[in-house]
């Protein structure tokens, strides 16, 4: 039989012999296809050494990978490890209501393995002829499916949509990549209408990350039904490099990597910059030829620096001191420089150096970095506070 696997959540890198062991039990009598979606789950991957194993260059959603995996395989799993084990559930609900045809082929979902409540939920039919099986072979307990829930409601002749998210308390909601606000309970909503996100129940709003989603002065709306949301919190492992013995043996194993899945070709004695502006997610995605990159926010600096210094690449990082530290560990490759602004002024950095220097690309090519991080240092001006370099 041919498996298809969706690994999803940060958190099931932690613990990477029980990926493995879940992917060699799965392998004995199987063809095997074992992807992963998100970014930091990607970084993850690498850093535990399942690189191997699992594929971590498709850019989907878990419904989309879902849906490609169904074309090529008999059968498929959702591997998840949410917070509690009805977040887990929850979670499967939603994705599976998001694949286009969820009953194509059987759908099971690996819920929490590892722990004392792992489960398997058969999420449709064709799945009940196989769970008894993987429940033995995996010595997971089978669950039914939670009931359907209506995470989104549109009214007022489509021009308001409520969408409901289940979260903790803590924990930052993401809307496009982009942190909007935190949680402070369970169950929260976002609210928007005519297509700009206007208030979020059960949470605080973050307005300057509601300003970059729509764009700034651009106003450009969203359709918060089918946006992309999570929640994101930062990792518990803070050994997040622990099975490479030094950088060097790091950035060796993901050189290889660079190389052949990220290739474009840049002119000779060129080097191509990439511009990633309040969007860590999109780090890996934004990856092919690059050279070096410049981050805009506190937060992509951390996390997308921490995703380069794999590669190698370095950064410059535009910061004003408003860090949510959704990043545990941080790393950043040498010659790496992070310029550290007066308070409220990374944004606007950002809007120069898209317009002056990228014109309006979210890439480009340039003969000399040094000239190139002139320019940015003199776009500062007078809100540059201090440089630091790695």
């Amino acid at each position: 039989m041919k498996i298809g696997i969706v690994v999803h959540n940060v958190q099931l890198m932690d613990s990477p012999q029980v990926i493995k062991n879940i992917l060699t039990l799965l392998s004995r009598e199987n063809l095997v296809d074992a992807c992963l979606c998100g970014t930091m789950g990607k970084v993850a991957v690498i850093d535990a050494g399942l690189d191997d194993l699992i594929e971590i260059n498709r850019f989907l959603s878990p419904s989309a990978c879902i849906e490609t995996l169904f074309r090529s395989n008999d059968l498929v799993f959702l591997l998840n490890h949410g917070r509690e084990l009805k977040t887990g559930r929850t979670f499967g609900r939603i994705v599976v209501s998001h694949v286009e045809n969820p009953e194509k082929k059987p759908l099971i979902q690996i819920e929490r393995p590892g722990c004392p409540d792992g489960e398997l939920i058969p999420w449709n039919q064709a799945a009940e002829l196989h769970v008894e099986e993987f429940s033995k072979l995996l010595n997971l307990k089978i669950s039914q499916p939670p009931l359907p829930i209506n995470t989104i409601e549109i009214t007022n002749h489509g021009r308001r949509i409520l969408r409901r998210v289940s979260a903790f308390p803590g924990a930052y909601i993401l809307v496009e990549g982009i942190i909007i606000g935190k949680a402070t309970s369970s169950e929260i909503a976002l609210i928007s209408e005519d297509g700009f996100l206007t208030s979020m129940e059960g949470g605080i709003i973050k307005e300057q990350g509601i300003d970059i989603l729509h764009k700034h002065e651009e106003r450009v709306p969203i359709d918060l039904s089918r946006s992309w949301v999570k929640t994101g919190t930062p990792r518990k492992n803070s050994e997040a490099q622990s099975f490479f013995k030094d950088e060097k043996e790091l950035v060796a194993k993901t050189a290889t990597l660079t190389k052949s899945s990220f290739t474009e070709t840049v002119p000779e004695n060129r080097v191509k910059v990439i511009l990633i502006d309040h969007c860590a997610e999109r780090s890996i995605e934004m990856i092919e030829g690059a050279d070096f990159a410049i981050t805009i926010g506190d937060d992509t600096t951390e996390i997308a620096g921490s995703i380069f210094s794999r590669f190698g690449i370095p950064i410059l990082g535009v910061t004003d001191g408003d860090c949510d530290e959704l990043a545990v560990s941080v790393t950043y490759s040498t010659g790496s420089m992070i310029l550290n602004l007066k308070s409220g002024q990374d944004d606007e950095l950002g809007r120069l150096i898209l317009q002056d220097i990228f014109s309006g690309e979210n890439s480009a090519i340039f003969e000399n970095l040094d000239n190139l991080k002139s320019k940015v240092i003199n776009l500062a001006e007078n809100s540059l506070e201090s440089i630091t370099e790695y």
